[in-house]
């Protein structure tokens, strides 16, 4: 590794990827974030206050600024809108993976290419043409990649959390690669030297995380991820009588004692279904009734434990819960990045 290892992190939000940094215990200098969303940006300023971000569109700065970074790693977690399973996925003729297909192009003209690059976005990036794009670019370039899909309930954190991960590293030899080339699946999930949970896959090798990791005894309980909370504490996160009448049925309900929870997305609370579990404090789940007394949602510093942000992240104290919950729900699992971020930089 260099004497200064730098970092150039895209799409930076709350800086999921520098806490990763740190957690993997890579002695680095983030030279510039970058991220377009002021109240992301508030937050990562307010945890590293030492680190220059900018509020601008990344296809809109000058090749001199890139060309300055001088960075050993990007790290990139582009908007994953195109490719969510929920949304249109209409992947790069969506207007929101235009920055994304600028980086991809960036890779060929910029002349201090990054030694490493780590990606992280939604399952469902992988089925996408974003990633042709994006393979026979680094084919072309010289770099060799490695793509993974990993859930935090390997690593034993009750939060369900799919995503796909790219690695990359420029070591090989560049080729040609033609506008068509296209790259078979060969997703990992397993990390080498980590001793992660392996997932059940079916007859055909298919892998489905959410049948084969989340119930297994190593994952810990969700009660050793939450707050203690005073009784006005609990009052701002409890589930309405209205909105359990409602909604109650379609609800993910956990209890302490659970070894999972659903991925929490920027809907918490805002919407019922698919968006993150809600705790039901006593009873049995399915046989004693949730109530305005024993339901509650999951505070935001819970989820963010539950994604693996250590103890000194923080929000802003003028960030409401819903931005909270918002940004939370942005962000990414900062257990499972920092093991990629380590074999990485260390390994690979």
């Amino acid at each position: 590794m260099a004497k200064e290892f730098r970092v150039a992190e895209f799409y930076s939000g709350i800086g999921g990827m520098h806490f990763a940094l740190k957690e993997a215990g890579i002695d680095s200098h983030v030279v510039r974030a970058f991220d377009i969303n002021t109240v992301a940006n508030e937050v990562y300023k307010h945890n590293f206050p030492g680190v220059p971000v900018m509020q601008r569109s990344i296809e809109s700065l000058p090749m001199s600024l890139f060309e300055a970074l001088r960075a050993d790693l990007w790290t990139m977690s582009p908007p994953c809108q195109p490719y969510t399973r929920q949304g249109l996925q209409k992947g790069s003729e969506d207007q929101r993976a235009k920055s994304f297909l600028f980086i991809i192009d960036l890779l060929a003209r910029v002349q201090r290419k990054p030694q490493f690059l780590l990606m992280e976005n939604v399952a469902g990036f992988e089925r996408s043409d974003t990633r042709a794009l994006l393979l026979r670019q680094l084919v072309r370039v010289g770099y060799r990649f490695e793509e993974y899909l990993l859930n935090p309930l390997q690593l034993c954190y009750p939060n369900s959390r799919t995503r796909y991960y790219l690695l990359a590293k420029l070591d090989a030899e560049p080729r040609e690669c033609s506008d068509d080339e296209e790259f078979p699946p060969k997703f990992r999930h397993a990390v080498p030297g980590v001793d992660l949970i392996a997932p059940a896959a079916d007859a055909q090798g298919h892998v489905d995380f959410e049948k084969g990791v989340w119930h297994h005894n190593e994952v810990r309980q969700v009660k050793e991820f939450m707050q203690s909370l005073s009784a006005e504490e609990i009052g701002l996160y409890r589930v309405s009588q209205r909105v359990l009448e409602k909604h109650g049925y379609v609800y993910d309900v956990v209890t302490p004692e659970d070894r999972r929870t659903c991925c929490f997305t920027k809907g918490y609370t805002h919407y019922a279904e698919g968006t993150g579990s809600i705790l039901q404090l006593q009873g049995v789940v399915g046989k004693d009734e949730m109530t305005v007394e024993n339901t509650r949602y999951f505070t935001p510093r819970e989820v963010a434990n539950l994604m693996g942000f250590p103890t000194d992240f923080s929000l802003p104290e003028n960030t409401s819960i819903k931005q909270g919950y918002r940004l939370l729900g942005n962000s990414l699992s900062v257990s499972m990045v920092s093991i990629l971020m380590d074999y990485l930089v260390r390994r690979m």
